[in-house]
């Protein structure tokens, strides 16, 4: 059993620490990251063998899908679809923790074979050291918390290493941002016919003109 690297990050190495993480997801390979909610695990979400990994580190249902994080409007538009209202949406929010269900565009569901899936949440994150990665990588990458599946997210680095250290799949890398602010995870909406239904209420409290609460 391979134990996770761990990188502290501080005011002077922020360009290594994006270096390491990127080496890492070009690689196959998972990263813990800071975001403006939890830590996250990242794997390159084009990668099949990497997402696959994702789940058995979580221990995660496989019919469970994961949201990505992507560095830009253009890096989301190459894979998904924007309607009126999600755009709108999107540029309201956007860096931050609002997840938007959007359809996948077709060649990409049939490159990634995930013909079952045919939507994917994702979202720019406000944070910049996870922003920053994702640009560097120039790909989306997964958005799951950091945590073992049932288990409480992780806001620590202390907290990461007590749910995986004795677990079987772990993750490559964790980047040690310190202690983050204890913070509800995303929001989650989709947009069906131009009502925005909220999946998973969060940290975003969303207005919209036509908004209801899924359950």
């Amino acid at each position: 059993m391979a134990f996770m690297k761990k990188l502290a990050l501080d005011k002077k190495n922020q360009a290594q620490v994006i270096r390491a993480a990127v080496k890492v997801l070009r690689g196959g390979g998972v990263i813990v990251y800071p975001t403006e909610t939890a830590y996250g695990l990242g794997a390159d979400f084009l990668n099949p063998r990497a997402v696959e990994r994702v789940y058995k580190i979580k221990g995660r249902d496989y019919n469970k899908p994961l949201s990505v994080l992507v560095s830009s409007y253009k890096m989301a538009e190459e894979i998904v679809s924007f309607d009126q209202a999600s755009l709108k949406l999107a540029k309201q929010y956007w860096p931050g923790a609002l997840t938007l269900i959007l359809n996948f565009k077709e060649a990409v569901a049939d490159e990634l074979k995930i013909a079952n899936q045919p939507t994917l949440g994702l979202r720019i994150s406000a944070n910049r050291l996870a922003t920053a990665i994702v640009r560097k990588f120039g790909q989306p990458i997964t958005a799951t918390s950091a945590n073992l599946a049932n288990q409480p997210s992780c806001y620590a680095a202390a907290e990461v290493i007590r749910q995986f250290s004795s677990q079987k799949y772990q993750p490559d890398l964790l980047l040690d941002a310190g202690d983050l602010p204890r913070r509800e995870a995303s929001t989650v909406v989709r947009i069906i016919n131009n009502q925005v239904e909220i999946v998973r209420p969060g940290s975003v409290a969303v207005k919209f003109n036509k908004t209801r609460i899924v359950r």
